[in-house]
């Protein structure tokens, strides 16, 4: 069943033109997506299975039975220490939010994969809990702070928490050291979540996408966006750099490649999305209040284009959306990482 996904994928990026050859594009140490050693050419009989279906997440094609659970949404630790991170590569959608200075935390939402591990699992926040909850996620921590608590009490989030939970662990052979090292699989959250007697089936909105993969300036007055620089601080920086053979953008975190701790490729993205939202030091621990409902500016990237957008989030449970020349904004098939940031002035394209 995984080979057929991948087989798709492929096929994907050939049939838009990702898999010719282009001059001057950054080369890779290996391929992006894996390989088969079968041509997808040779396989669009397979490739097309009229039994599968889109992903609202990614809008890529797979089995039903693939897309049949409930997503799962982890918390992830983005401290140095923690670094790096497995099983982040096969999350459908990951946000990149501000917690403590300096430091940024990952949320992956996991649904048609299934990593052999995924780690090092961190503490809640309550905009964090919020967009797990767009997702109808089981929501993944290791504790979290008193607010993020009370959240989770009051908007009766089915979360498993590692303090608590036998279904995380230590793992101390990556080196790293506790807290950093708190580690799961979600075999082992979807077995917990249904020992607590959570819904094991999913709902919740998905994304609009396009059929195939499609440039913005068919459709729209668009920017160049080959390479983008987030700066959320002196000390903690994102980049993302446009593959051109491959039609994604290669990942960077504080002017490194950020590769999945599992297999040591880089990680990349279909489609970036940055959004801007308002931000308060709440006490004397740094921690933060987002934003994160209400409503504000953004920009969507996708294959070294930009465009201006809107976002809005009316609730805590509903779908964080965007629209561009007031309709609903369509991404390319494929992963999405959301970045949120306080002001789009830290944002530069070129």
């Amino acid at each position: 069943m995984k080979n057929k996904t991948v087989v798709l994928i492929l096929l994907l990026l050939f049939i838009s033109g990702c898999a010719s050859e282009t001059v001057d594009k950054p080369e890779l140490e290996e391929p992006i997506i894996g390989e088969t050693g079968e041509d997808p050419e040779d396989n669009i009989e397979e490739a097309f299975d009229p039994n599968m279906v889109v992903s609202p997440l990614d809008g890529l094609r797979y089995y039903p039975e693939e897309l049949s659970k409930r997503p799962v949404a982890v918390s992830i630790d983005n401290h140095p220490s923690a670094r790096w991170q497995a099983g982040i590569s096969q999350a459908e959608i990951v946000y990149e939010v501000e917690v403590e200075h300096p430091f940024t935390r990952y949320l992956c939402i996991f649904l048609s994969k299934e990593p052999e591990r995924v780690g090092p699992v961190r503490s809640a926040r309550p905009y964090i809990v919020y967009y797990a909850l767009e997702n109808d996620g089981i929501f993944v921590h290791v504790g979290g702070s008193q607010d993020a608590f009370a959240e989770i009490r009051r908007l009766s989030v089915a979360d498993v928490d590692g303090l608590y939970s036998g279904a995380m662990w230590r793992y101390n052979d990556t080196g790293k050291y506790a807290p950093h090292n708190m580690y799961t699989t979600l075999n082992s959250i979807r077995k917990e979540a249904e020992s607590y007697g959570y819904r094991a089936e999913g709902s919740f909105d998905g994304y609009e996408f396009y059929e195939k993969n499609t440039k913005l300036s068919d459709k729209f007055e668009t920017n160049n966006a080959e390479n983008v620089n987030i700066v959320y601080n002196a000390y903690n920086t994102t980049d993302y750099t446009y593959n051109e053979e491959n039609c994604v953008y290669l990942r960077f975190k504080d002017n490194e490649k950020h590769i999945d701790e599992l297999d040591k490729k880089q990680l990349t993205a279909k489609n970036i999305i940055i959004i801007e939202t308002s931000k308060t030091v709440l006490d004397n621990e740094g921690r933060l209040y987002l934003g994160t409902v209400g409503e504000g500016k953004g920009i969507y990237i996708t294959n070294s284009e930009s465009i201006p957008i809107t976002w809005e989030k009316v609730t805590e449970k509903s779908r964080l959306k965007f629209y561009t020349d007031g309709e609903e904004l369509k991404l390319n098939p494929g992963n999405t990482w959301i970045q949120v940031v306080n002001s789009l002035d830290k944002v530069t394209l070129e």
